[in-house]
């Protein structure tokens, strides 16, 4: 059952932390298991085609006994993605939905995933996951023959 979240900002927490964060943290390395988040799905496509717009759903649980602001960031071939929303306060127990979009590129992807937890005064990386994206081929254009339809001699 997914909990409703209530969207809370003003409370200090400056969206540019979490990349900063990255930065910080070095985040291409994979996150042990959350100590405070649990990355519980990750919903998309299984393959794209090459410029096409892909949206992944990533579902992550508080484990805290609190409400915690929670936020979602992910990153393939070097380009990051940003969720959207930005952070949510997420209540203790509650699963909260996050969407990372971006345009397939011409190869096959893995997609990191982390979440992360705010505790003043910064962010910090908590769970990780990822998905495999593989590029789709376009089918082979139907050929059904070749007839000449009209000649004429010169």
């Amino acid at each position: 059952m997914r909990a409703r979240v209530g969207e809370e900002r003003g409370r200090g927490i400056p969206l540019s932390d979490v990349e900063r964060v990255m930065r910080h943290y070095n985040i291409d390395e994979a996150v042990a298991v959350g100590a405070y988040t649990d990355i519980v799905a990750i919903y998309g496509p299984a393959e794209a085609k090459a410029g096409e717009t892909v949206n992944l759903q990533v579902d992550v649980r508080n484990l805290h006994t609190e409400a915690i602001y929670i936020a979602v960031t992910g990153r393939y071939n070097g380009t990051d993605i940003y969720s959207s929303p930005d952070y949510l306060n997420v209540g203790a127990g509650a699963i909260a939905s996050f969407t990372l979009s971006f345009t397939m590129p011409s190869n096959d992807i893995r997609v990191d995933i982390w979440s992360l937890y705010w505790a003043e005064p910064e962010w910090y990386a908590d769970d990780y996951s990822y998905v495999d994206i593989v590029l789709a081929v376009p089918p082979e254009p139907e050929f059904s023959g070749f007839g000449i339809t009209e000649y004429s001699k010169r």
